[in-house]
């Protein structure tokens, strides 16, 4: 039996021997291969960058190989763009585009070269079966890209303009508003991106954003009829005072006001000197008339001033003068000092409304257009609350006889004014009345100079020396 033993080992020994040959023979060969495939400089087969095979290929040589096609291609594409009937061309290249070649050319040879020893053999096996294609991704220099957003820009965007409103030989003229347009700057990169990308040729429509008017046509199709007037007399042989009301009229004139939008005379007619035209008339001061530039003015602010509450609108800063005025009843005025009084108001109707100030022969007119709400006719009506007695005071002067007498200031007297906005019906049946001021006058006390000089006993007076007139200049709380 021993024989067939030895027989057996000497078998197992044989077959072991064979095995361990054959494992050692494909480890050296399994090694011997992963060396040869893992030492390789070159991209692995079956790999594309866009359409180009770089397989075998150095990252140099994929480089130089896929450049010099797309580059090629490149030069002969322009980027072009579009808006209404302009067109802007410009060469790919001039915008500084190109592709980013490192990028695709290190991930081809990074593919195969990744992970642990296995994972890069099935990689690397599975490119015989499953090709990878890499894109090949753009790029475009900022600044250059910018500055054909910003001529374009120059080029296509528009500010909205209003539609605007004036009225020539006694009707209304109406000029239509106009879209304004902004570039919608991220479609428009997005845009130029995807043509370059795909080598369009097609010409791009510049992508943009309409922006509407504040004011349209169709809105001031309302402005066509009188809501509130009102007219005021004055001298018109002082010059000086007919100027600055012709001035002041005209500087309202043609005024448009959207609802809600708010009305400063101040903000509307601006400083009132003699740079702007305005000349020397009396002013009060003090509850005096001294000269003053821009005498008048107060009177085309009380003028609108009745026009707008006939019209209904909202008054929201009015102060009367110091002194009745002649040209209108009791608590009917407005006194306005630039940078101290003023008169505003709000355009509280749901339509636009119209400013139409002129002066004509010796009156100035305010009418203001829109649309009438209701049939009302509104009036103003002031009662006197209290009358106020002025003081006088006497000084003696010894340089004026006995019996001779001097005014130097006029005494005036003071009055508390409630004043009512009246509403009534066509036929003038008083619908409602509401009270919207109540007006301090203050009294202006006289000053009168008597003479204590005796009469000399021949009865004859000297005549006093002429002496040089002096002018008060106006105070900073004068109104005109």
């Amino acid at each position: 039996m021993e024989p067939k033993v030895t027989h057996k080992r000497q078998l197992a020994k044989r077959f072991l021997w064979f095995m361990a040959m054959v494992i050692l023979t494909a480890t050296i060969a399994f090694t011997t291969l992963g060396i040869i495939i893992f030492t390789r400089k070159s991209i692995y087969p079956n790999v594309y960058i866009e359409s180009v095979n770089v397989g075998g290929l150095t990252e140099a040589e994929a480089r130089q190989r896929v450049a010099s096609l797309f580059e090629k291609e490149l030069s002969n594409y322009q980027l072009k763009l579009s808006h209404k009937d302009k067109v802007w061309e410009y060469p790919y290249q001039a915008l500084g585009y190109g592709y980013l070649y490192e990028d695709a050319v290190a991930e081809a040879y990074a593919i195969g070269r990744q992970g642990n020893y296995f994972q890069r053999i099935k990689e690397i096996y599975m490119l015989r079966e499953y090709p990878v294609f890499i894109d090949l991704n753009s790029t475009y220099a900022a600044d250059k890209f910018y500055a054909l957003v910003e001529e374009i820009r120059e080029s296509v965007e528009t500010l909205p303009q209003d539609a605007v409103i004036k009225r020539i030989n006694s009707a209304f003229e109406i000029t239509a508003e106009t879209l304004g347009t902004t570039i919608d700057e991220a479609e428009l990169s997005e845009r130029i991106e995807e043509s370059i990308r795909n080598l369009n040729k097609e010409s791009i429509e510049i992508p943009v954003n309409y922006i509407e008017p504040r004011i349209t046509a169709k809105e001031l199709e309302a402005v066509d009829e009188v809501i509130g007037e009102f007219s005021t007399t004055f001298d018109a042989k002082v010059t000086g005072r007919s100027t600055n009301i012709a001035i002041a009229s005209s500087s309202i004139n043609g005024v448009l006001l959207m609802p809600n939008e708010g009305f400063s005379f101040n903000k509307q007619t601006g400083p009132r000197g003699i740079k702007e035209g305005y000349q020397e008339a009396p002013v009060i001061v003090n509850g005096q008339l001294v000269p003053g530039v821009g005498g008048g003015i107060c009177q085309v602010s009380t003028t609108l001033y009745n026009a707008i509450v006939r019209a209904n609108l909202e008054v929201t800063k009015r102060q009367n003068h110091s002194l009745p005025v002649a040209y209108v009843p009791l608590g009917h005025d407005a006194s306005v000092f630039y940078g101290y009084l003023d008169l505003e108001f709000v355009n509280n109707k749901p339509y636009p409304i119209y400013l139409e100030s002129y002066a004509s022969g010796n009156k100035v007119y305010v009418k203001i257009y829109s649309t009438k709400t209701d049939d009302m006719v509104i009036k103003l009506v002031s009662e006197v609350t209290e009358t106020i007695e002025p003081k006088t005071e006497i000084k003696t002067d010894q340089n004026l006889y006995v019996g001779e007498k001097q005014v130097e200031k006029e005494a005036k007297k003071g009055y508390r004014v409630n004043t009512y906005k009246v509403y009534a019906s066509k036929t003038g049946e008083e619908l409602r009345r509401e009270q919207i001021s109540r007006d301090y006058y203050p009294p202006v006390h006289g000053v009168i100079i008597e003479g204590s000089k005796p009469i000399p006993a021949s009865g004859k007076v000297e005549e006093p020396e002429a002496t040089e007139d002096i002018e008060d200049m106006p105070s900073e709380n004068s109104t005109p």
